[in-house]
């Protein structure tokens, strides 16, 4: 690994790790879904019967649960084929839509800032190599580097 490439993970390790467990995270909604959804420590029921081994996996599975009754969207395309379909799902997102992105860290780095800094983008959760958006205008707009 060359020095850039470590001093990097370095510099975005640390901010990450103060709100990593929902530390600094003030919206209670917002917190509970950090610590009980996409941080929980604790084996789910369906992780061995379903074959999620990876901690991405899991987490997708977590997510997918904790909002079974609410359209989901995963983007896990790359490039020109990620941002279309971006834009597809905003032309459609209902304030219950949830919008999973992938590849957030290397590939759809520019989708993700272009979603953050979207005006229809209401709640963002930034993982490092996943978002989460929300689109619910209840809320107030904010982005969450965990």
């Amino acid at each position: 690994m060359n020095f850039r490439r470590t001093t990097h993970l370095i510099l975005t390790a640390l901010p990450r790790a103060i709100h990593r467990h929902g530390f600094g995270v003030q919206s209670p909604w917002a917190y509970e879904l950090v610590r009980d959804v996409l941080y929980e420590p604790l084996p789910y029921y369906a992780y061995q019967e379903q074959h999620l081994t990876t901690p991405l996996q899991q987490q997708l599975f977590r997510i997918r649960n904790h909002y079974r009754h609410q359209p989901l969207i995963v983007i896990d395309e790359k490039g020109q084929a990620a941002l279309a379909k971006y834009e597809a799902t905003l032309r459609n997102a209902t304030p219950d839509t949830i919008l999973i992105i992938e590849h957030t860290h290397d590939e759809n780095a520019t989708l993700w800032n272009v979603a953050v800094n979207d005006a229809r983008t209401i709640v963002t959760f930034d993982m490092g190599r996943r978002g989460l958006v929300f689109f619910d205008k209840k809320r107030i707009k904010q982005n969450y580097l965990l």
